[in-house]
C-alpha cells in the first residue's frame, strides 16, 4: 500500500487516457520530478518512444513535488497531445521528509498500485532521457530471471557542463582508476555468479527496473536522504534475488552541478572541481578491507553453497562464539552475509582520501597481480 504522512500534501492528482481509471497495467515507469520544465518533455518524450518497442501495456506515473516552476503545466500539455497512458500527483512534502529517497519511494510505491501482482516497476529520473530500447531491454531481462535491473548512465553530449565535468573526470582520474581495479580484484576473488565481468557496475535510479513483487517483499525503495538507489539494491541482495547490470539498458542523463539533492552528484562535482583533498566514494574502500571483504564473502558464499561449517571464518573474523548458532541458523547467503559485516569489526566500512589514492592504487594493483599468479600457478 502506499505510504501516506502528516508530512505530505497531495495538490492534484489526475489521469490522461481513460484505461488510467480501470488499468491494470504490465509495467509502470515511475519518474519523481522537482522543478525540471527544462528537461520534463524530452524525459517523457524519451520514455513513451521506448514504451511504444514493447508489446506490455505500460504507463507513466510522474510524481512532481515540492515545484514552483511549469513542471506540471508542460507534463499535461505533452500528455494532451499523445496516447501514453500518463498518471500525475502532484504533492508538497514537508521539509524532513523532501528528500530523494522519500520521493522515490511514493512515486514506485504510486506505481505499484496499478501494476499486477507479477508485473515490473521501472524508474527513472525527470532530467534524464531512456534510450529507445530501455522497456525492451529491461523487461527482457526481468523476463529471463533477474529481479532487479540496473540500466548503464551516459552523460548528456549536449548539455552546456558537459565539458566541464568531463574535465572534472580528467583532473581526478585516479579515483575512476581505483575503482576499477577494485572491481577487477573484487572479481577475481569472488565472481558474482550473475553478472560475467567486465560490466558497468552501475545503480543509479536513473535507471532502474524491479519486479513488483520483489518491491514489495524488501519494503519498497528506503526512505533514506541519500543513495536510496543503493540501498534498494542492497535490500534485494539481501533476500537473494538476482540483480543484473545491464549494458543495453541505456539512459542519457543531465550534467548538471546544481543538482536537487543536497549532497547528491551535482555536489560531489562541485566539490571534485575544488583544489581542497576530499572523500572519495563511499563505496570505495581502503586496499586492505578490498582484499579481506571479498576474500571473506568468497569463503562464505563457497561453505554456504556446499552447506559447510563456517565455524573457521566466524573464527578467523573474529566474531564471538556467543553469535555462531544464530549465524548457522540463517536461511539466505545474503542476511547471512550482513550479520558477518555487522559483527566482524575487521570488516567495519573506512573511507578514503584522494590524496591516499596513489599508495592504495598500488596496494591494489600488486594484489592483483599476485591473485593472477596465483590462478596461473
Amino acid at each position: 500500500m502506499l505510504t501516506t504522512t502528516d508530512g505530505v500534501q497531495l495538490n492534484d492528482h489526475c489521469g490522461h487516457v481513460p484505461q488510467l481509471a480501470t488499468g491494470r497495467f504490465s509495467y509502470a515507469i515511475a519518474i519523481p520530478a522537482r522543478n525540471e520544465q527544462a528537461t520534463i518533455v524530452a524525459c517523457l518524450d524519451a520514455c513513451w518512444q521506448s514504451m511504444q518497442r514493447v508489446e506490455a501495456v505500460g504507463k507513466i506515473v510522474l510524481v512532481v513535488n515540492n515545484t514552483t516552476d511549469n513542471t506540471q503545466a508542460l507534463a499535461a500539455a505533452w500528455a494532451s497531445q499523445t496516447t501514453c497512458p500518463l498518471e500525475m500527483i502532484n504533492i508538497t512534502v514537508a521539509t524532513h521528509f523532501s528528500q530523494a529517497g522519500f520521493i522515490r519511494r511514493m512515486a514506485m510505491q504510486w506505481a505499484a498500485l496499478s501494476v499486477v501482482p507479477d508485473g515490473v516497476l521501472l524508474c527513472t529520473d525527470a532530467d534524464s532521457r531512456p534510450d529507445i530500447d530501455w522497456v525492451s531491454a529491461n523487461l527482457a531481462q526481468i523476463a529471463a530471471g533477474y529481479d532487479l535491473v540496473c540500466g548503464d548512465i551516459l552523460l548528456d553530449q549536449s548539455h552546456p557542463q558537459y565539458e566541464q565535468i568531463c574535465a572534472i573526470h580528467r583532473k581526478n582520474t585516479l579515483e575512476g582508476q581505483y575503482r576499477q581495479t577494485c572491481l577487477e580484484l573484487i572479481h577475481q576473488l569472488d565472481p558474482d555468479p550473475d553478472n560475467t565481468w567486465p560490466h558497468h557496475n552501475q545503480v543509479s535510479g536513473a535507471s532502474l527496473a524491479i519486479r513488483r513483487l520483489v518491491h514489495d517483499v524488501v519494503g519498497g525503495v528506503p526512505a533514506v536522504p541519500l543513495s536510496e538507489d543503493r540501498a534498494l539494491a542492497q535490500r534485494v541482495a539481501l533476500h537473494d534475488y538476482r540483480i543484473c547490470y545491464c549494458g543495453q539498458a541505456k539512459v542519457v542523463t543531465s550534467c548538471r552541478m546544481d543538482g536537487r539533492a543536497e549532497g547528491g552528484m551535482a555536489q560531489a562535482l562541485r566539490i571534485r572541481a575544488g583544489s581542497g583533498d576530499f572523500l572519495i566514494d563511499e563505496a570505495l574502500e581502503p586496499a586492505h578491507l578490498v582484499l579481506l571483504r571479498a576474500g571473506a564473502r568468497a569463503s562464505a558464499r563457497r561453505m554456504w553453497q556446499q552447506g559447510q561449517s563456517c565455524h573457521d571464518l566466524y573464527a578467523f573474523l573474529n566474531i564471538e562464539s556467543s553469535r555462531y548458532d544464530a549465524l548457522d541458523n540463517i536461511r539466505q547467503f545474503g542476511m547471512l552475509w550482513q550479520q558477518l559485516e555487522q559483527h566482524a569489526h575487521c570488516l567495519r566500512r573506512e573511507r578514503v582520501l584522494y590524496s591516499q589514492l596513489p599508495v592504495q592504487l598500488q596496494r591494489v594493483k600488486a594484489m592483483l597481480m599476485q591473485v593472477g599468479e596465483l590462478d596461473m600457478a
